[in-house]
């Protein structure tokens, strides 16, 4: 009994509680430094306010009577104190945690599945080795032939392939019977269904096969505290993995110049009827996203004769999650409108999660559609943009990186986003946000690339408005002030 009163008293003593907060100061300082997202005032302030609380601490507990009642609430004090320093220090390396993981991302995830219809008795992709797989390998003869490899790497065969050029034979080919065993690419299911809205009730998978690839960006080694960029920014239609290879239902492009604080937000509409990079046929802008987040860049830089430093990619889920996370944002409204169960008012409109999606969802409503769709995305990445710029967002900063960490990913390196983080800091600058929408007109097209023989809307483009988005960008990377007229 004695020795355990002996060893409490020695951990308690006045050179051990100095100690334990020596220690938590240190842990806190180079976490700072870690991190290494304050500006040198800032760095200098924290590493100052550390050395004080340390001094303050040292001379409270060393200057009062050891077993006193003064010098037990100084321990206690300190031990409190170090206690703060620790738990900040664990939110200071999870922010880091954040921004190693969705910074720098440069793969598309594809989840590749083999079907049978449900009433058939096959229940493994061993039940199938030896039928004709039904591919679609004018669409997808990449991926499908790296789906091969790994089934042979895994089960030790190479299926027999029987190939189509689209997805309304091979789907009637699969009910038909004359194929009984498909692969499909889960980024292009949206595209059998439009064939068969009832698909997926009169299938099933019996084995699924996923796998990355690279994102070949070009290295444009950007300065971004001195150069102008560009970022595009990719809402896919799907609440699953943010890498995975969807359409992309949200087409922005900001255009940043952090020499003159001016953000420009480019909306380009979902349907816009444009060439893709990799094949040159025509298609709507959306459906580039299938063929991965480069298709999609690519045949942005294309449209507009630009280059793209950089991508974000979100999805659904992210909406709702980062703008609850904030404790909802200001977003500015048009027209009055009812959707969704949800009122919105012509002017600013404080919104959470499931109201800001409903709001850049909500098309048919509205007196100019997917137009109007596209102006209200950059209303709420206004939005977003001016929340997280705001001094209220250091207080919710955790559950902002706790909600996003699995729906958003960007391109941009961890150490340019840092010089962003620390140039905001310095200037402590107001942006000016400009928003441009291409224009287009409503047409029909039977010889869409993803589709091809339906006869499906797509918004043709309108020449004078992509060359003026064109040439706003172009005027932002010269360093000039721009104002949108639309």
């Amino acid at each position: 009994m004695k020795k355990n009163n002996k060893k409490t008293f020695f951990l308690f003593r006045n050179s051990v509680i100095v100690g334990i907060f020596l220690v938590a100061s240190a842990v806190t300082a180079f976490s700072i430094i870690k991190l290494n997202v304050l500006v040198t005032k800032y760095l200098l302030i924290a590493m100052t306010v550390l050395a004080l609380l340390f001094l303050i601490v040292s001379m409270t507990v060393f200057k009062t009577e050891e077993g006193s009642k003064k010098n037990l609430f100084a321990k206690i004090v300190s031990l409190l104190l170090s206690l703060a320093l620790l738990f900040g220090t664990f939110h200071v390396f999870g922010m880091d945690a954040f921004l190693s993981k969705v910074t720098g991302a440069k793969k598309d995830s594809y989840e590749m599945s083999v079907i049978v219809l449900k009433e058939k008795s096959y229940e493994k992709i061993e039940d199938v080795k030896d039928l004709e797989f039904g591919v679609n390998k004018l669409m997808d003869k990449e991926n499908i032939e790296e789906t091969f490899t790994y089934i042979n790497k895994e089960k030790s065969f190479t299926p027999q392939a029987k190939e189509y050029t689209n997805y309304k034979a091979l789907v009637e080919d699969l009910e038909n019977g004359v194929v009984e065993v498909i692969v499909l690419n889960e980024g292009h299911r949206d595209i059998v269904l439009e064939y068969d809205k009832n698909f997926n009730d009169k299938t099933k998978v019996i084995h699924t096969v996923n796998f990355e690839k690279e994102v070949q960006l070009a290295d444009l080694n950007t300065k971004v505290k001195e150069d102008t960029f560009s970022m595009f920014i990719s809402g896919i239609d799907t609440y699953g993995p943010v890498s995975s290879v969807a359409r992309s239902d949200v087409n922005l492009i900001m255009t940043v110049n952090p020499v003159d604080k001016q953000i420009l937000l480019t909306s380009i509409p979902r349907d816009y009827h444009v060439p893709l990079a990799t094949s040159g046929q025509l298609d709507k802008l959306t459906h580039s996203g299938i063929y991965g987040i480069n298709e999609s860049v690519q045949t942005l830089e294309n449209l507009l004769d630009m280059d793209i430093d950089y991508y974000v990619r979100v999805n659904f889920t992210s909406v709702e999650n980062i703008v609850d996370a904030m404790g909802g944002v200001e977003v500015e409204s048009m027209y009055d409108f009812n959707a969704g169960g949800y009122s919105y008012n012509k002017g600013m409109n404080h919104m959470d999660g499931k109201m800001a999606l409903r709001f850049v969802r909500e098309r048919y409503t509205l007196p100019n559609g997917d137009m109007d769709r596209g102006r209200h995305q950059q209303a709420l990445m206004t939005g977003i943009i001016n929340k997280a710029l705001s001094p209220s967002i250091l207080m919710n900063y955790n559950s902002v990186l706790a909600s996003v960490s699995d729906s958003l990913e960007m391109s941009m390196p961890e150490s340019h986003l840092k010089d962003l983080v620390k140039m905001q800091q310095k200037d402590n600058a107001s942006w000016d946000i400009q928003s441009y929408q291409l224009q287009g007109y409503g047409a029909k097209s039977t010889t869409t690339y993803s589709m091809p023989g339906w006869n499906l809307y797509v918004m043709e483009p309108d020449r004078d408005s992509v060359e003026y988005g064109s040439e706003l960008i172009k005027q932002m990377e010269n360093h000039e002030v721009i104002q949108v007229n639309q």
